[in-house]
């Protein structure tokens, strides 16, 4: 099936691996304090130590960055203890099937940024090996990135979790593709974005 991706490393011909950065180890102790209890959890959040030591090793040093592993650490201890059937967001790539929704998300992610930095990014045609496609509501996932970052949210963001691997929707979806699948970069749509 064909489908759309924007990247910064991925090039025409390249073959995708789920979790090529190996970031999905940032989410892993998210997880792990999860399994002990949701007041762990909470506690995990607020402990600078662990905050300071996480974002050091990874070479990121803003709280919006904590809190994106955070939100993806609670994500995935919700599909695995209530949504196995589900695919893992740490362990799968991210497609999406309209051209024009792609061309809009890179505007509102990257449209303000330098031309230094917009050169980096890429949109890409992919062939993607997988008839049954997961997707799942973007929306939901930024509501609880949202409440993680301004309010440390705990609550708020596995409720969030909870619906979108139910299959919820919000009023105007932006629908991503989950897939673990084969996927391969076939044709660079990068010029398009130019326009």
């Amino acid at each position: 099936m064909k489908v759309y991706h924007i990247s910064e490393t991925l090039r025409l011909g390249d073959d995708m691996n789920p979790d090529f950065q190996n970031l999905r180890e940032l989410a892993l102790p998210f997880v792990q304090a999860l399994e002990k209890s949701e007041d762990c959890y909470y506690s995990m959040i607020l402990n600078g130590k662990y905050l300071r030591a996480v974002l050091g090793k990874f070479n990121f040093w803003e709280w919006s960055d904590y809190c994106k592993w955070a939100v993806e650490g609670a994500f995935e201890f919700i599909r695995k203890t209530e949504f196995p059937h589900c695919c893992s967001r740490l362990k799968c790539n991210y497609f999406y099937d309209d051209l024009e929704n792609s061309m809009a998300l890179y505007q509102f992610d990257w449209g303000g940024e330098s031309p230094e930095i917009q050169e980096k990014i890429h949109l890409l045609e992919i062939e993607l090996e997988d008839d049954a496609p997961q997707k799942f509501d973007m929306n939901i996932f930024d509501e609880a990135y949202n409440a993680m970052c301004e309010n440390s949210d705990s609550e708020t963001v596995l409720n969030c979790a909870r619906r979108y691997f139910s299959g919820e929707s919000t009023s105007s979806p932006v629908l991503e593709i989950m897939s673990d699948k084969p996927a391969k970069a076939t044709k660079d749509l990068t010029n398009l974005l130019k326009k």
